[in-house]
């Protein structure tokens, strides 16, 4: 059989390999936008998914409100919290938890400038884990009184910078000498810590080890189990599951959808 017969522009191999190539191209180039804009992406070495969102990098409706993470210079993911920014050493989206670290002592041997703030957790979005203890700091303490007491001169937290007529302590929320301590210093922030029972380690370990926070957003398993992208639509306070056709209600194999907007 003549080979040219297959080779000519006309030939039926040739014509079959065209169409089909045009067929892929215009499936591919239908590929619905929001679902290319959602594909995850990294921080370092952490992968970000729904209900995460990079600032900058992602569009807002791939991620659950409030969720907004930013990636800094260190690239390191960053979580903001009342104010405060939080470094996010890992993140379990099988228990819908994730492990933070203050941004101000992560990775330092010193938190006291600037100094760590309370936090404050929107109660619908972020919960603290039932393992959390409260790591007390009294900054500004009167070192001339403290000179006087022994005991609390073992929780005396050294910081570069810090004047001599002033002093940092550091204790944990079950200390009995959280009283005294308010009373030589004023008032004192708490910075939420995981301690474990038995261990000894410092106050900058206990610092960059962190704690976790439990949080609560639309479920995306069964989204992502259909090969879809969890998103989330701020106009109608929905769940949207952006699949390679169109966005659907909760996965890529629903009878129901939503229509881009």
């Amino acid at each position: 059989m003549n080979r040219s017969f297959f080779l000519t522009p006309f030939s039926p191999v040739v014509i079959l390999f065209m169409a089909t190539f045009f067929l892929l191209a215009e499936k591919a180039s239908c590929t619905d936008p929001q679902f290319l804009a959602c594909e995850p992406k990294s921080c370092g070495d952490q992968n970000i998914n729904f209900p995460f969102h990079i600032q900058n990098a992602q569009e807002e409706y791939c991620g659950y409100p409030g969720f907004a993470i930013s990636c800094n210079e260190k690239n390191k993911a960053v979580l903001s919290l009342s104010n405060n920014e939080y470094i996010i050493q890992e993140i379990y989206y099988q228990n819908h938890s994730l492990r933070l670290s203050n941004a101000v002592g992560f990775g330092k041997n010193t938190s006291c400038s600037p100094q760590i703030q309370n936090i404050s957790l929107n109660g619908d979005r972020f919960r603290q884990s039932t393992t959390r203890t409260g790591l007390f700091f009294f900054y500004n303490c009167n070192s001339a009184l403290l000179g006087n007491d022994s005991k609390l001169l073992k929780h005396k937290f050294d910081c570069s910078g810090e004047s001599a007529n002033v002093s940092t302590l550091a204790m944990l929320d079950d200390d009995p000498l959280l009283g005294s301590a308010s009373e030589k210093c004023g008032a004192g922030v708490v910075a939420p810590v995981d301690v474990y029972r038995g261990e000894n380690v410092s106050i900058g370990k206990m610092l960059e080890r962190g704690f976790v926070l439990n949080w609560v957003a639309s479920n995306c398993s069964e989204c992502d189990e259909s090969g879809g992208r969890c998103g989330f639509n701020i106009t109608t306070y929905q769940f949207k599951c952006f699949c390679p056709d169109r966005p659907h209600a909760r996965s890529c194999i629903s009878g129901e959808y939503f229509f881009s907007s």
